[in-house]
């Protein structure tokens, strides 16, 4: 072959010619296939199975085993003799063996909110620790488990930090004895308040993922009405979001291909008349499937933070404000773990999102993986169709509101008009997002009488009539 200085001569005296062309677009092509086979077989979608679904409708036989990698089932825990405790018709073989049948890993959940006592005096003291891994060894391989997943939350203090990387590789080592393939993760705080006595830097060789928890920015401790998981933190907030948790992570060096972003399938309920309003009163979880309920009511009205990347609604009086993930933010969630190359999405919890056999969150997650593919419409999270509501109040005086839904992007038209069909404004006309809309018609400057307000977009057009009284 000729020097670099004379390839232009070269290719001039030998054209590709049409097969060479091919043969090097094939090559292409292929090289572009294994490196997106090679990273979502590597992606890890972890969903977290509560053992009270166990007694619900969402037993074993609902989970949607294709759009999953592995399954933690929750919770079991240690106790300060040594022992492991878990609750009564805790032990779900049915659900071991559906797991393994589909092809996953299921590893059992150990600690979690409330249940991280014994954690300390079991790490703390060398023969209660020797017991109580020979334990948790025992009860893994008697119940087949694939491993085990770390939730402490969390240590006090940085000797506690020590104590929980001591009881990590030891219980590694412990496994590796008898067979490598076995897996421990755990779960992570996004932020330094409840991180720091980690030592992430030291557990990360001996850990196959850490989870951040990516939910719970707010909630009863909130002074005011906030995301419960926003994916980028808002100039009027400072409770953080996701990003900032990863970056928090990455920067205690844990690998970005063993960092999973946690999403929720619930929401919060706050008294609060909208995003960022002080709140009074408690708290309320809702799950997906029950904040579902709300989006196709006419009392509730859709919002879209585009800084955040998550939704919000607030209901017509303006006095209740709810929190939550739906399908479109789950996506973009999805979008981000795939732009910045970490190791996958975990959830709590599964069955939230389960209604009417369906489950749209994770089938989201599942078509954002590559993981289920012989769906290719997803469905939509609110109403199907256009939808013009009923004004409210009607009759009015001075001013009434006008609410209505569109489906996907596209350009609406809004307009009021007199008896005699004249116009008398137009409210809107512009191309929108989907998402409910309201807006405020003032008739401060018009007659007593009745009016008509049409919605018209693509091939949807509706008119209704609503009435002033002076």
């Amino acid at each position: 072959m000729p020097p670099i200085s004379e390839w232009g001569c070269f290719y001039e005296k030998q054209p590709l010619n049409k097969n060479m062309v091919i043969n090097y677009m094939y090559k292409k092509i292929i090289i572009i296939i294994f490196l997106f086979t090679n990273y979502y077989s590597q992606v890890k979608i972890v969903g977290y199975y509560p053992y009270w679904y166990k007694s619900s409708a969402y037993t074993f036989e609902k989970i949607s085993y294709e759009n999953l990698t592995h399954i933690i089932h929750a919770f079991a825990w240690p106790k300060a003799d040594g022992t492991i405790e878990y609750p009564k018709d805790f032990l779900y073989p049915e659900l071991i063996k559906a797991a393994h049948n589909n092809g996953l890993k299921i590893l059992i959940g150990l600690g979690g909110w409330g249940n991280d006592k014994g954690f300390a005096p079991v790490a703390s003291n060398e023969d209660i620790r020797k017991l109580f891994i020979s334990n948790l060894v025992k009860f893994i391989k008697d119940n087949e488990y694939d491993g085990v997943d770390f939730d402490w939350e969390f240590p006090k203090n940085i000797s506690e930090g020590v104590l929980h990387t001591i009881l990590v590789k030891e219980i590694r080592d412990s496994l590796n004895r008898i067979d490598s393939n076995y897996i421990i993760s755990m779960a992570a705080s996004p932020g330094s308040y409840y991180g720091q006595n980690f030592e992430y830097e030291k557990m990360v060789p001996y850990l196959d993922w850490v989870a951040m928890m990516g939910y719970d920015f707010h909630g009863s401790w909130s002074s005011h009405a906030g995301h419960n998981a926003p994916l980028y933190q808002h100039p009027n907030d400072n409770d953080g979001a996701v990003d900032n948790g990863v970056s928090y992570l990455l920067s205690r060096k844990i690998n970005k291909e063993k960092l999973l972003v946690g999403v929720p399938f619930y929401g919060k309920e706050f008294n609060a008349k909208g995003l960022y309003a002080t709140k009074t009163g408690s708290v309320i979880d809702l799950v997906y499937s029950d904040i579902a309920a709300y989006l196709k009511s006419s009392n509730w009205i859709y919002n879209w933070d585009d800084i955040s990347k998550v939704p919000y609604l607030i209901n017509f009086d303006q006095t209740k404000f709810i929190t939550f993930d739906d399908t479109v933010s789950i996506r973009i969630k999805c979008d981000y773990i795939k732009t910045n190359n970490l190791g996958g999405i975990m959830i709590w919890a599964l069955g939230q999102d389960y209604m009417n056999n369906e489950q749209p969150l994770l089938l989201t997650i599942g078509k954002s993986f590559g993981r289920y593919t012989n769906i290719e419409i997803e469905k939509p999270i609110v109403e199907s169709n256009y939808k013009l509501y009923d004004n409210y109040p009607n009759p009015f005086n001075p001013s009434t509101r006008i609410r209505f839904f569109i489906p996907k992007t596209s350009k609406v038209i809004l307009s009021v008009y007199d008896i005699l069909g004249q116009l008398v404004s137009t409210l809107i006309d512009e191309e929108l997002p989907q998402g409910n809309y309201e807006v405020v018609f003032d008739g401060s400057k018009l007659s007593s009488g009745m009016y008509f307000y049409n919605l018209t977009s693509e091939n949807f057009s509706q008119t209704k009539k609503m009435v002033l009284i002076k």
